[in-house]
């Protein structure tokens, strides 16, 4: 095995507790094991898999995941990242851990002009083994896990960023040191506008309101600063039928029966929450 795939894990034990006995984990040759002899492999392509039952989610699948990729690779997000490594920058954060990082785009990204530490994770092993493929730095921890049972230790984590992911606000806090930071990126009303405008038909409702998530993330933590960033694209075919495969609003819409000849552009609307434990 690639000596570098490996030894970004070398420091595990700072980090990692095991999912099986929350003892930690520590590197030996090509796995990390705990106290207790249990054992997780690095792979080939540089991940731990650290889910007990393996369940691959509907409409999270490999295609997915290529399709997300197409679309940051065409720099339909960077103005969401931009911001992101602004604020990162300018919090006292040594590392940070990146929740149902997809593909690991903003993960990448961060790595590269921040140089912190990145530990980033999926439930989709087909997101994390794309992820792992395309760390050409071989610089973050990455690994398949559970937002309900993560295998990090208590208080080791400075900053987690949450970026149109689920939440698990009680594995946020005990994971999160002292005065540790949440920010979490969310829709903002506008988002994919376009889409949900040619898609009415097939919507319980063609509008969208992020009031409720702003206000269970309120009930969690400290609101440090909200952040409205948003861009309208012009997109060409591949890039807005991409957009249509993968953005969960039209998971449920035959999408076939749509006419979206139409659609030259796209709002990608984000509210960025900052939040401190």
């Amino acid at each position: 095995m690639n000596k570098e795939k490996i030894k970004r894990f070398e420091n595990s034990a700072d980090f990692f507790s095991c999912p099986i006995c929350k003892e930690k984990l520590s590197m030996q040759g090509t796995s990390l094991v705990c106290t207790n002899n249990h054992n997780f492999d690095i792979s080939k392509y540089g991940y731990v898999n650290f889910l007990l039952n393996m369940k691959q989610q509907k409409n999270y699948d490999k295609e997915n995941f290529e399709n997300r990729g197409l679309i940051l690779k065409d720099g339909l997000y960077d103005h969401i990242l931009n911001k992101l490594i602004e604020i990162i920058k300018n919090l006292p954060v040594d590392n940070i851990l990146d929740v149902g990082c997809g593909e690991g785009y903003y993960s990448r990204e961060i790595h590269k002009v921040l140089q912190k530490q990145l530990l980033a994770f999926d439930i989709s092993k087909d997101s994390i083994q794309q992820a792992a493929r395309h760390d050409l730095d071989n610089a973050v921890k990455w690994f398949v896990g559970d937002l309900a049972q993560l295998p990090i230790q208590d208080n080791s984590m400075d900053c987690i960023l949450d970026i149109f992911s689920p939440a698990n606000y009680s594995e946020f806090h005990r994971i999160l040191t002292k005065n540790g930071y949440l920010i979490k990126v969310i829709p903002g009303e506008n988002h994919v506008i376009e889409l949900r405008q040619k898609a009415s038909q097939f919507l319980r409702s063609d509008s969208y309101s992020n009031k409720k998530v702003k206000d269970y993330f309120e009930e969690h933590f400290e609101t440090v600063d909200e952040i409205a960033v948003t861009k309208t694209y012009p997109v060409s075919a591949d890039v807005r039928n991409a957009f249509i495969q993968m953005t969960p609003l039209l998971f449920n819409v035959d999408t076939e029966r749509i006419d979206w000849s139409d659609v030259g552009n796209i709002t990608v609307d984000s509210r960025i929450l900052i939040g401190k434990s």
